[in-house]
């Protein structure tokens, strides 16, 4: 009895072990354009969605720049939103609108002075759903910066020279 017990708790556990094992793997290509962003932002800081291509791939990636805050989880759903507005902007345009009212006050002592007040309204339609974390990374000056990717369909272009024949 003792026998089949533990012939049971071995499969068991090797099964549990190999799902585990399987559980764990990761894209290397994935791996290796969130290595490359992180190289470009260390050579010159940069915000916002940016596409990157590569033979037979292209990627929608947005970096998103963020203080460490005590609450990690609040810092990484802000970054996730900002990530997902850089896209929709990027793939879907945005309508910007700006108005400046300045006005002019006068002190007691008799002196002027300007106030500036900018009202900044951006609209963008559309929606960008499903961005993957590629990397994540914390900068010298303790920003933690958030990697985000989304593969978009080649350009028509590059599949028709892939694909043509020479005569």
């Amino acid at each position: 009895m003792e026998q089949i017990i533990k012939k049971h708790f071995f499969l068991g556990m090797l099964l549990m072990i190999s799902t585990i094992t399987y559980a764990q793997s990761y894209n290397t290509e994935l791996n290796t354009l969130g290595q490359y962003v992180q190289r470009m932002y260390m050579n010159e800081p940069f915000e916002g969605a940016k596409v990157i291509s590569d033979v037979d791939k292209c990627y929608l990636v947005c970096l998103v720049a963020e203080s460490a805050t005590a609450n990690e989880y609040a810092t990484q759903r802000k970054a996730e939103v900002k990530a997902m507005r850089y896209a929709n902007e990027y793939l879907n345009g945005t309508q910007i609108s700006s108005n400046t009212i300045v006005y002019t006050k006068e002190t007691s002592d008799g002196y002027s002075y300007e106030e500036i007040e900018d009202f900044i309204e951006s609209r963008a339609m559309g929606y960008v759903q499903t961005m993957q974390v590629i990397s994540t990374f914390t900068t010298d000056a303790g920003k933690k910066v958030f990697v985000y990717c989304k593969e978009l369909p080649m350009p028509e272009k590059a599949k028709t020279k892939k694909g043509r024949k020479r005569k």
